[in-house]
């Protein structure tokens, strides 16, 4: 037997586990009766579809209750069905789901479902990403006043950002175990912070609906703006945004991970 066919042959066999009518050319290469050869693909393809719905599940569970149990074990089986896997690791299955949302004349009456599911998958990115060892403040307190304005922070691999045309915080906030109240206007524009506590603290990961400012603040940061400019962005997009309280509570939930200063013949990491 040849490599290409061998290719073929698996490529015609992986077919099959997906569409039914792709079995019937295969039967004449299996021993016993061709109903038997049927039942034992049936049997494979619905393994294959109750996994990639149970690990749909398990990254998307506010979307499964928005849409329910029936709408969303079809629209991951569709999903399995047209996004082939490309890792090992079923925590890696899903990631375009949210763009596989958008594309569906079924939800369009609801868009942000989409939103709703890039939360989800943050959030559950966050679970898995590492926590490295948390900046201070007194590590911050280190560095002289005059240069604070030039610093760089680092966020931790774990956290992430939203910002989402829709009241998306507040929709995946409303469907947790101590749950808050559904938004009355799912038009509502809402910003995350996706973050997670050092293990120590508890692994649950969190979503928190910050400020415009905050969120350009830390968006400014994330993308490697100094705290100056950062500062400067938050305060155009929200010019009573209270950037030292704000500040001291990113600081409490370890959200940076490295704070340096790169100025001319100056080098100072307080990551140590």
């Amino acid at each position: 037997m040849t490599t290409t066919t061998l290719a073929s042959m698996q490529q015609a066999f992986a077919a099959a586990l997906l569409d039914v009518e792709c079995v019937a050319p295969l039967l004449p290469l299996f021993k016993g009766q061709a109903e038997n050869t049927r039942a034992c693909f049936a049997t494979y393809r619905g393994n294959q579809i109750a996994l990639w719905q149970q690990t749909c599940a398990n990254a998307y569970p506010v979307l499964q209750q928005l849409l329910g149990t029936d709408f969303f074990n079809d629209l991951a089986r569709m999903y399995g069905q047209s996004h082939s896997s490309h890792s090992g690791n079923l925590a890696d299955f899903g990631a375009e789901l949210p763009d596989f949302i958008s594309t569906l004349e079924s939800c369009r009456p609801y868009p942000y479902l989409t939103d709703v599911a890039r939360l989800e998958w943050c959030v559950h990115r966050a679970y898995y990403l590492p926590h490295q060892p948390a900046a201070s403040l007194k590590q911050l307190a280190s560095f002289a006043p005059e240069h604070l304005g030039d610093l760089h922070f680092r966020l931790q691999p774990c956290c992430a950002l939203l910002n989402s045309a829709f009241a998306t915080g507040p929709i995946w906030q409303a469907h947790q175990p101590v749950a808050g109240e559904l938004p009355a206007d799912w038009q509502q524009p809402s910003g995350c912070l996706i973050w997670r506590p050092d293990w120590t603290d508890g692994w649950r990961v969190q979503v928190d609906c910050i400020s415009p400012g905050a969120m350009i603040a830390l968006q400014s940061l994330s993308d490697g703006a100094t705290l100056g400019t950062a500062l400067e962005a938050a305060m155009e997009t929200e010019p009573t945004f209270a950037f030292q309280p704000a500040l001291a509570d990113w600081f409490g939930k370890q959200l940076f991970s490295h704070i340096e200063l790169h100025q001319e013949n100056i080098h100072h990491d307080a990551s140590t």
